[in-house]
Parts: structure tokens; C-alpha cells; sequence
């Protein structure tokens, strides 16, 4: 019977052997599972993605209004510093270039309070520029009327733009009850605060527009109470937004209403509390299929709700139900593996009846291979060859002593070998109290588990060792422990090594001090444990005119006195101060526990006093003077930052004041600081913008009336600041560095006028050009006036380049071997301002110059018989030295002919002539000689 069922015919018909219907069904349940994972997870996916884009688009509405929130907030400040009284043109030009921008602000305001009894006054000066104003109101069906009499008026004083809203111009807020209320919210807090949704004056008409508000005050006043806030109220500065303009055109600038992926809605609060929808951009969803609605699911939907001013708002991203497009990785799996199951599944069936004498073979090779000796050996050397120490210990004696410690355990913790067996585990670490590592390794002994923990090791010799260690037990065939396995690994030089990037995160590698990371946690942690009513003082100390130490003496030795300095200034300190050093020779202090300036004040003189003591650098006594900041919480600012950036505005006001000083903030310095960046903003784009320009000056020579040349002054024509003088941007020019490329188009372009003049036919001229303290100091200030001289075609001794003696007494010999090299080249060399500055003779004859330019100073002074000798010693110097003289700033009649009686060679003021441009010197030119006038003067 058995070899009847034996028979091949027989068993043919078991069409599917059982472990090939097993793999079937198993692989049919693994596809599905993938399946299921893989849809999951594009699902997460379209989820995390459509969070993501919500996120940006969110950000970037909140930005756009963070923006409109800081153009009302400068509007605002316009007022508050300028006390707040700010003129029609003065706001018309601060408001427009804000209004300009991005289209969404419908209008800037400035809404003033007037009194009955002030608005007859009121309406006569307005109606000088606007005929028949009249403050109005809006009747009940929206109509402008003539204000009816009240106690007080809120009236749109200032509009911009006025198209569009002319007729809001002299419209009293406070008849609507919306804006009224919205106002009063903004005077009784005095900050900026939103009203609801309003119907706009543009538009159609919509609710899709706020105003929001915020309060002029009378300067100096008293604001600490509500009464006094709404006492002291001027008037209101004010911005209409067009809501729904604002949020497409910022998400279409971004780029962010691309794509149908979703469908955005933002929602405000009308009057009535009600919820308005004012922007939407609907996505647009293709027509699904049964399967694509089966597969894909239907739409999600993320919010996001902010408040700005005091107004809540909420952005609404619905995403579209997935298509079946978007699921190719998940379909492609479920694809795949029907046929690999169906695959895999026929070759188990072909294979089958090998299966098992293969695994049979398999089970024995491997029981062979566990227990031959060769495979033991090997593990043995494996071990014993390890570059990390392992331990085997026993799991059933007390103290779990070593049984086998591995060559590199022993020669990392100094032991012979075998001298490590025996010795309880607690002896090869540090106990230290309670030390969460070692606790971690005692639960985990206890336990019998795994476990991992970071410790400190002695070894023999006292050294002490960081391991992350790592225990394992080993069960025998009953599951039960005998042994663990210690694995350690020497983490002592990583650790070291992060210890040290922590240290100089938070601290200055060359002086120790805290650096700007610590400062600010520093300053936080003052603010936050600071007693009621005790301020806390941050103050930027500048090192004065360090940079001519590292000049002169080098980085080595500027290292050394920055160092010896930050010591001085942290042992004047007391323990709960701190000194920080944040960049170059700046510094930043923190006192706390001092109650008011003069206590502060007496701190900081204490540092100061220990800065200018003499100092041994490079075998040189140095003395150093320092020029100091003070910010004070809370009056000054109540985060780190602002502190910080208002004790640098005041460190650099003491700086401009001369130096050596102590400057406590006061708000006006941040304007001046804010111009002052402004300016230097503007002086950057000047010369890529062709902002300057050149004016000329005669220079006459006294005894036949000939125009000899001129000297070239730089003007600078702004499009926004109109004509900035000179002494307004020069000496920025010189701080910033931006001098020298000013001074190279200077003498480019004074040299190529020249030239052009020459061509023209109106003689040898000579051109004078001013060199700054800064250009002469550069390298290859020879090979510019080389290269301008070449690229301009003018010949050498037609130039004149005027220096002062200031800058060449700085290091006299490098100023020499300049001027040899310039006059090789045959260019004239002029001491301009002669008389004003540090002057000495022994040098003056070593000079290698041509002329010698009296000051106006000292023309101005002939008047006197002192100031008369004066200038005719100077002339006598001059033509004694081989020099010839031009006396600058001739004026008078008089003047020149004292001048022509001390034989003067050239003179040059406006009595020949004011510097005037190109088209009007020209003319002056073409005469050859010019009458001396007063008129010019």
C-alpha cells in the first residue's frame, strides 16, 4: 500500500506542496503588510509636507504684517523723537518711500487732537494749503458731513498717500465707533493696537481692512498710569491695511501660491466678533476615480492662528485628497510583490523535496564547526588581540571578581599579566559619591541585564582614566547568568577634547574672558535674579588708539598687552561682575548690585583707573586711556541685546566726544546712530551710484593775475539727503575705510579734467589734489598716481598733490621715502593748512616739497600786527627753504595786498573765486586773468 502511494503518478496529484502554499500565503501577507507600511508612510509624508508648506506660508503672511507693524513703529518713533511736533513735509517725505512699498498699506496717518474751542484756528491754517477744509463726520449712510460741535476732535491731520484718500483728509476718527474704541485701546496700553475687520475706503468695499493705531505722547510726560497716558496724548499715528493685498502679494512674492496643493484661507474678526474670511486661494483638485478615492483618502486640513496688534487671525491649508500618481512607491510594492510571492512560491515548489536534506546538511556543518577546537582557539586570539580591554567576571561570587582580563586591559590600567584575576570589579573605578554611572552598573549586575555607563578608572599608576563601559551577561543552556562581559573603551582624550570646545564656546581663547555667547547668558541671568528696582549695567569699553600698538609694535605684541589688560580689568572687578571681551580691543562689562549711575560710574573708574596704569610691552612703557558706554536695565533695555547695542551707541559717542570719557545712553545717541548708519549706508552706494562730484578753485598768481590751476574739492549731491558737505562725510570716509577708494576717483577724475582742459587750449594748469592721512599710509599709493597718470595722459608736473603736516610727522621717515618717490616721478608735492598742526623745522627742511599753503587762519589774522608778522615769517621760511607760498581763504582787498607786500607767490580764496563746477570754472579759465572782486567774496 505505502509503495502504491509512493508511486510518482500518485503523487503528481498534489498539484501544491504544503511549504509552497505556506510561502504563498506568508508572502501574500508580507506584500499587504509592506503595503499597508508604505501607504502609511506616504500618507506621513504628504502630511509633514503639507505641515512644512503651511508652515512657510503662515511665516510669510506674519512677516509681511511684522513688516507693516515696523513701518508704523518708525512712523511712530518720527514723532517721538522729534517731541512730537513733526512738520507736513517732514512727514511726507518720512511716510512716502513706507507707503511705496508693497501695496497693501492703503494709507499713513497722523491723526491730531483738537479742542472746540481750537478748530476755528485749526481749520483757517489748514485751508492756507487745502481750500475749504473743514473737519467732517460720516452720517449714517456714509456720507461726509461738517463736523457737529463736541468737546474734542481726532482729526486726519496728515495723509499719505493723499490720492485715494483725500476724502479721509480732516475726518474726525472718533465718530466711528469701531476706530474710536480701537484708539482708546491704543492711548490706555500706548502701544500699537489693530481694530477689527473694517469696510476700506478702497476697494470694493469689502470687509478686508484694518487700521491699526498707536500713540503720540507729549514729550516728557508722565506715562506710568492709564489717566496719564490719556492726559498726555497728542494724537495717533496710524496704518490702513489692505488685508487681502497684503497676504497674496506677500505669498505671491514668495512664491508660495504656486501649485494646487492646497487651498489657503485666512480668517479675521469683524466688529460684530463674527469670523471673516479675507483672502483665498482655492487649489485646484482633478476628478478622482472609485479606486483613487478608495486609495487615496480624502483632505486634511491645518491651521495656524497668530495675533498682531492685539487682532487674531488664522490661516486655514486644506490639502486635496491624494491621487493614485502620488502612491507609486506603495502600488509599485504591492505590484511587486504579487510577483515575487508567486515567483518564489513555484521555485518552492520545485525545490521542496531538497529543502530538507539541505538543512539537514546545513545544522550539522554548523554543530561541527561549534565544537571544533580551531574555531575555540580562534575566539581565544581574537579576544587576547583586541585593542579595547574585556573582562570576564563571575556573575555568583560576591564583589563579582575578574576571571580573565585580555593583554589590553591590563596594559591600559598597568597590570602584569594574570595580576588582574581575583580582583573585585568596584577596584578598577572611582567611586564618587553618587555617580548615576556606577549606579547604572550596579542595577544592571543586579538585574542581570545589559548595561552602559560612563566612568572614571584609576589605573596603577594614579592615572585617571574616562571609559564608557559596557556589560553583557553570559547564560548557560538554561538561561541562567554565570559571567558578564566587560567591555571598556578610553574615551579620556575625546572627552578632554569636548571639554575644551566647550570652554571656548563660551570663552575668548586669547584673554579668557567671557566671550559674546557668555556675555548675553551673563547679562540674562542678572536681569532674571536682579532685586526689585536694582538695575543692572552693561558698559562697551573700547581700548583707545590700540590699533597703533599692533601697527607699530605687531600682533605679538598687541596679543600681550590685550591680555595683560582683560587681567587688569577682571581683577578690578568684583566675583559677581563679569568682563567679556567682544571683539579687537572691545570690551563688555556687566555690574550688577549698584543702585544708581554713580555708583556704576565709580565701578567702571575703578577698571579704568587700572587700565591706565604704565604698561611694560616689548620693552616699553605704554599708558592707555578708554572710552566707555553705559546702558541700564531696565530704563535702557530689557534683553541683552538692546543693552549691548545701546552701551556700544553710547561707547561711540564718547569716542566722537574725544575720547577717554564715560557716556551714559540717552535715546538721542540711537538716532544719532541710526543717521550716522544711514549715512554711512548712502557714502557705500555714493561711488557706484556716480553721487560725487568735482568743484575747482583758482589759484591766481599774485603779481600778474594769472590763473596758474586750481585745487579740486569733492562734493557729494544726494538724491535723498541733497548736498552733503565734506566735514559731514570725510571724516566717515576716513573711519570706515571708504576714503581710499573716494580719494582714487578723486585724483582720477580731477587728473583727467586737467588733461581735458590742457587739450582745450587753456595752458599749462596745474591741478591740486588732497591726500587723506589714510591714502598716504597705503603701499602702493605711488603705483595709483603712477597708474592714474598713465591712464589720463596728464604729465606729472602738472599735478600737485597737497599733504598736511599732521600726517607726516606721523612716522616721518616712511613719509620721506614716499615723497622722494613721488617727486622722482615729478609730481609737485604742497604742505596745505601750514601752522595748523604738530610742525617741526628740523624736519620741514628734510621735506622734499614744492609749495607751502597758509591757512586761512593766519590770513584771517593779519588784521592784528602779531598775525601780520606771522605770516610774513612764514613767507620768509618758505622762499628761504626754496618754496614757493600760496595763501589760502583771501577775502579782502587788504588782505591781498599785505599778501603782495610780503611776497606772496599765489593766492586762493574768493576774492578770485568760490569753488564752483566744471561749466563755471571753465569760463573763468578761458579769461586767463581775473580781477580780484569783493563781490566773490
Amino acid at each position: 500500500m505505502n509503495r502504491l502511494l509512493a508511486h510518482p503518478l500518485l503523487q503528481r496529484r498534489r498539484i501544491v506542496s504544503r511549504s509552497a502554499m505556506a510561502t504563498l500565503l506568508a508572502g501574500f501577507a508580507l506584500t499587504a503588510s509592506l503595503f499597508g507600511v508604505a501607504r502609511e508612510l506616504e500618507a506621513e509624508g504628504a502630511r509633514a509636507d503639507l505641515e512644512q508648506r503651511a508652515a512657510v506660508r503662515a511665516a510669510a503672511v506674519m512677516r509681511a504684517f511684522a513688516d507693516a507693524m515696523h513701518d508704523l513703529r518708525a512712523l511712530n518713533l518720527l514723532f517721538v523723537a522729534s517731541g512730537g511736533t513733526v512738520s507736513r513735509d517732514a512727514f511726507d517725505a518720512f511716510a512716502q518711500p513706507l507707503a511705496a512699498g508693497g501695496g497693501y498699506v492703503k494709507a499713513l496717518e497722523y491723526q491730531r487732537f483738537v479742542s472746540l474751542a481750537e478748530r476755528p484756528a485749526y481749520e483757517a491754517a489748514q485751508r492756507r494749503f487745502w481750500l475749504d477744509f473743514t473737519i467732517t463726520e460720516r452720517t449714517s449712510s456714509g456720507e461726509l458731513r461738517p463736523a457737529q460741535p463736541r468737546e474734542r476732535y481726532l482729526v486726519n491731520d496728515y495723509v499719505v498717500p493723499i490720492v485715494g484718500n483725500a476724502g479721509v483728509f480732516g475726518y474726525d476718527v472718533l465718530t466711528h465707533p469701531v476706530e474710536r474704541a480701537t484708539i482708546e485701546r491704543a492711548i490706555d496700553s500706548g502701544a500699537a493696537t489693530a481694530s477689527p475687520l473694517l469696510r476700506l475706503v478702497q476697494g470694493d468695499g469689502s470687509l478686508r481692512g484694518m487700521v491699526v493705531a498707536m500713540p503720540v505722547y507729549r514729550a516728557g510726560a508722565d506715562l506710568a498710569s492709564v489717566a496719564a497716558r490719556r492726559a498726555a496724548a497728542l494724537g495717533i499715528t496710524a496704518v490702513v491695511i489692505d488685508v487681502g493685498v497684503l497676504v497674496g502679494g506677500s505669498l505671491h512674492a514668495a512664491r508660495l501660491l504656486s501649485g494646487a496643493d492646497a487651498a489657503l484661507t485666512l480668517h479675521g474678526r469683524a466688529p460684530n466678533g463674527a469670523r471673516v474670511a479675507v483672502f483665498s486661494h482655492p487649489g485646484a483638485p482633478a476628478p478622482q476615480g472609485n479606486w483613487e478615492r478608495w486609495l487615496g483618502g480624502g483632505p486634511s486640513t491645518l491651521s495656524h492662528r497668530f495675533t498682531v496688534a492685539g487682532s487674531d487671525w488664522e490661516l486655514s491649508s486644506v490639502r486635496q485628497a491624494r491621487r493614485l500618481d502620488s502612491q507609486v512607491g506603495s502600488l509599485s510594492i504591492l505590484g511587486y510583490g504579487c510577483v515575487l510571492t508567486l515567483a518564489v512560491a513555484a521555485l518552492v515548489q520545485q525545490r521542496s523535496a531538497r529543502t530538507r536534506r539541505i538543512e539537514w546538511l546545513v545544522e550539522r556543518r554548523t554543530a561541527d564547526l561549534a565544537l571544533t577546537a580551531g574555531a575555540l582557539r580562534l575566539h581565544q586570539r581574537a579576544i587576547e588581540s583586541a585593542a579595547n580591554p574585556i573582562l570576564l567576571i563571575s556573575a555568583g561570587r560576591p564583589g563579582y571578581p575578574v576571571e580573565y582580563a585580555n593583554p589590553a586591559c591590563e596594559r591600559t590600567l598597568g597590570y602584569g599579566p594574570g595580576e588582574l584575576a581575583g580582583q573585585p570589579l568596584a577596584s578598577l573605578v572611582q567611586a564618587d559619591g553618587d555617580d548615576p554611572g556606577l549606579e547604572e552598573l550596579r542595577q544592571a549586575l543586579h538585574a542581570r541585564r545589559k548595561g552602559h555607563a560612563l566612568v572614571r578608572q584609576a589605573a596603577r599608576d594614579g592615572r585617571e582614566l574616562l571609559s564608557e563601559v559596557y556589560i553583557a551577561p553570559v547564560n548557560d543552556a538554561h538561561g541562567n547568568t554565570e559571567h558578564f562581559v566587560v567591555t571598556t573603551y578610553d574615551v579620556t582624550v575625546a572627552k578632554r577634547y569636548e571639554a575644551e570646545l566647550a570652554h571656548r564656546a563660551r570663552y575668548d581663547t586669547l584673554t579668557g574672558l567671557a566671550n559674546r555667547a557668555l556675555l548675553a547668558d551673563r547679562i540674562e541671568r542678572a536681569i532674571a535674579t536682579a532685586a526689585d528696582g536694582m538695575p543692572v549695567w552693561a558698559v562697551a569699553l573700547d581700548i583707545d588708539h590700540f590699533k597703533l600698538i599692533n601697527d607699530t609694535l605687531g600682533r605679538r605684541l598687541g596679543d600681550e598687552a590685550l591680555r595683560v589688560l582683560a587681567a587688569r580689568i577682571a581683577g578690578a572687578l568684583r566675583q559677581a561682575d563679569t568682563a567679556a571681551r567682544s571683539g579687537g580691543d572691545d570690551f563688555m562689562l556687566v555690574f550688577t548690585e549698584c543702585r544708581d549711575e554713580r555708583q556704576a560710574a565709580a565701578r567702571l573708574q575703578a577698571v579704568r583707573d587700572a587700565i591706565a596704569e604704565p604698561l611694560e610691552v616689548g620693552g616699553r612703557s605704554l599708558v592707555f586711556g578708554s572710552s566707555a558706554g553705559v546702558a541700564g536695565y531696565p530704563a535702557d533695555g530689557r534683553d541683552p541685546e538692546t543693552l549691548v547695542k545701546h552701551a556700544e551707541v553710547a561707547m561711540y559717542r564718547a569716542k566722537q566726544t574725544g575720547r577717554n570719557a564715560v557716556q551714559f545712553y540717552a535715546p538721542h545717541m540711537n538716532a544719532h546712530a541710526s543717521d550716522r548708519l544711514a549715512l554711512e549706508g548712502a557714502l557705500r552706494n555714493a561711488l557706484r551710484e556716480d553721487q560725487f562730484e568735482l568743484y575747482f578753485q583758482p589759484q591766481v598768481e599774485l603779481g600778474s593775475g594769472r590763473v596758474v590751476g586750481t585745487e579740486a574739492l569733492i562734493r557729494w549731491r544726494h538724491p535723498h539727503f541733497g548736498t552733503v558737505r565734506p566735514e559731514r562725510f570725510i571724516a566717515l570716509a576716513e573711519e570706515t575705510g571708504l576714503i581710499v577708494p573716494i580719494g582714487a576717483w578723486v585724483l582720477r577724475a580731477a587728473c583727467r579734467q586737467n588733461h581735458d582742459w590742457q587739450r582745450a587750449g587753456l595752458g599749462q594748469l596745474r591741478i591740486g589734489v588732497n591726500l587723506s592721512a589714510r591714502q598716504f599710509s597705503e603701499p602702493d599709493l605711488v603705483q595709483t598716481v603712477r597708474a592714474v597718470l598713465d591712464e589720463t595722459g596728464l604729465q606729472p608736473d602738472s599735478l600737485e598733490i597737497e599733504l598736511t603736516e599732521s600726517m607726516m610727522m606721523a612716522d616721518v621717515e616712511a613719509a620721506i621715502g614716499t615723497m622722494r618717490c613721488l617727486k622722482a616721478m615729478g609730481v609737485k608735492l604742497s604742505i596745505d593748512d601750514f601752522g595748523t598742526g604738530y610742525s617741526s623745522l628740523a624736519y620741514l627742511k628734510r621735506f622734499p616739497v614744492d609749495v607751502l599753503k597758509i591757512d586761512r587762519s593766519f590770513v584771517r589774522d593779519m588784521v592784528s600786527p602779531d598775525g601780520a608778522a606771522m605770516v610774513d615769517a612764514i613767507i620768509s621760511l618758505a622762499h628761504g627753504l626754496r618754496m614757493q607760498v600760496i595763501a589760502e581763504g583771501v577775502e579782502t582787498i587788504e588782505q591781498l595786498d599785505s599778501l603782495r607786500a610780503y611776497g606772496c607767490d599765489e593766492v586762493q580764496g574768493h576774492i578770485y573765486g568760490r569753488p564752483e563746477p566744471v561749466g563755471a570754472i571753465e569760463a573763468l579759465l578761458r579769461k586767463g586773468r581775473v580781477e580780484p572782486s569783493p563781490l566773490h567774496a
